[in-house]
């Protein structure tokens, strides 16, 4: 009796300590307010992203996960900018490979943020381009497949169809004499072999008009769209117009099977001419979305027809589109707006958000995203702040989460991952959900 009394307290005392222990493991993982807003958390890892730390950097504006990792940068040398590719484990943060086999000594690896664009994977090949150098790189070795130095200064934005990439940009005999004149291309990714097979009508009406003489016209995106049995291209550019400062914005779509246009120089702006055609077009069934400065327009891309437009305070951006409704916009104001992706009428809006210029990342009902240097979740249709994190180099010379924050559903009843970065390390968060 004696004997069965002990092993029962002692069961007792092992199963309180682990539940103590627990429960503390939980209270040390995060700190929450009086609101219950999490305010403090571990991450799972957090890896170092510069080999000097007094000299920061935040390195690519958008990060891909490709063959179950992480493709990120680490700057070797940060006072010349030198870095490499880096594809983190997902688990660990560890490296799986690295790579920096560039054409120019002291050339940085660059990712814009074009929502995803900036690289075009083809099962084990990764196509990645800055400027007139193009790279393939084999993403299971992590070796150079071919690279080149090509005959126009691309923009660093690609799209892909099987074997085929398109990208743009300008012919360098036209380059190095100052003059903008973009022309589309399509490559061959197995081989590096590309041709270019379009250019907008470009009216040349003004050009030498203003202060930008040489700019005949600048496209400022290219979408591939297999329909039926043909390869379209949905095509947005701007060109000069009559009076400084001052651009006219189109939309075109051509089909590349037929090598004829469905429809060309449709007005892509509202009132507004000056300004600028902001980030990659979004597509949503047959609506696409483009901004132009501070005007959110969305469009049927099969027509070229506008279906809405709604006019912001000051320069926007689209944050994203999710459930196939909400749209989330801000603006340069510190405002934070969610509107309806059908009609743009406002679900609601936030002000005091300072967002980083980055696409927010959506799961499980939350939206994730940067503000003030601090990682921010919100339930999406509520608003109900979740997560007002800072980073533990808050303070420090770009020490604040900055660039990116994306993330990946969960698995087997797990929750999800966030990733971000700050001008040190890349960090891995457990998702709420």
């Amino acid at each position: 009796m004696n004997i069965s009394k002990h092993i029962f307290y002692t069961i007792a005392v092992l199963l309180g300590t682990a539940m103590l222990t627990a429960c503390q493991k939980d209270k040390w993982l995060e700190k929450v307010d009086e609101n219950g807003v999490v305010f403090e958390k571990k991450p799972i890892w957090k890896v170092g992203s510069v080999a000097d730390l007094n000299i920061p950097n935040f390195g690519p504006a958008y990060v891909h996960f490709i063959n179950d990792g992480l493709l990120d940068t680490y700057y070797t040398n940060p006072s010349t900018l030198e870095n490499e590719f880096r594809l983190l484990n997902l688990d660990t943060g560890k490296p799986i490979w690295r790579w920096r086999d560039v054409i120019r000594p002291n050339e940085e690896i660059m990712l814009l943020n074009y929502q995803g664009h900036e690289v075009y994977q083809y099962q084990n090949l990764l196509l990645y381009q800055y400027g007139p150098r193009n790279y393939c790189i084999n993403i299971e070795t992590g070796k150079t497949a071919w690279k080149k130095t090509t005959d126009y200064s691309g923009v660093g934005l690609c799209y892909g169809l099987g074997t085929y990439y398109f990208t743009f940009g300008t012919p360098m005999a036209l380059y190095d004499k100052g003059i903008w004149e973009q022309s589309i291309y399509r490559g061959d990714i197995l081989t590096g072999k590309e041709e270019k097979i379009l250019m907008p009508n470009y009216s040349r009406k003004y050009v030498g008009v203003g202060i930008t003489q040489f700019h005949v016209g600048s496209i400022n995106d290219i979408r591939p769209i297999v329909e039926g049995k043909d390869t379209l291209l949905l095509i947005t550019y701007t060109e000069l117009g009559p009076q400084r400062h001052e651009y006219e914005a189109y939309l075109s779509l051509y089909n590349l099977s037929q090598q004829r246009w469905l429809y060309d120089r449709k007005p892509l702006w509202g009132e507004r001419k000056i300004g600028v055609l902001n980030g990659a077009v979004r597509l949503r069934g047959d609506k696409m979305y483009t901004i132009t400065s501070n005007e959110v327009v969305c469009h049927h891309w099969r027509t070229g027809e506008r279906v809405w437009i709604k006019v912001l305070p000051s320069f926007a951006e689209i944050q994203g589109i999710f459930e196939n409704r909400y749209m989330v916009l801000y603006d340069s104001m510190s405002t934070l707006y969610c509107v309806d992706a059908d009609t743009g009428e406002q679900i609601w809006k936030l002000g005091n958000e300072t967002l980083s210029y980055t696409s927010s990342y959506y799961a499980e009902g939350i939206l994730y995203y940067l503000s003030k240097g601090r990682l921010r979740a919100r339930e999406l249709k509520t608003t109900k702040l979740l997560w007002d994190i800072p980073s533990d180099t808050d303070g420090k010379l770009d020490g604040h989460f900055g660039v990116f924050v994306t993330g990946l559903p969960g698995k087997d009843g797990e929750k999800g991952r966030i990733f971000t970065r700050t001008g040190y390390h890349t960090y891995c968060f457990e998702a709420i959900k």
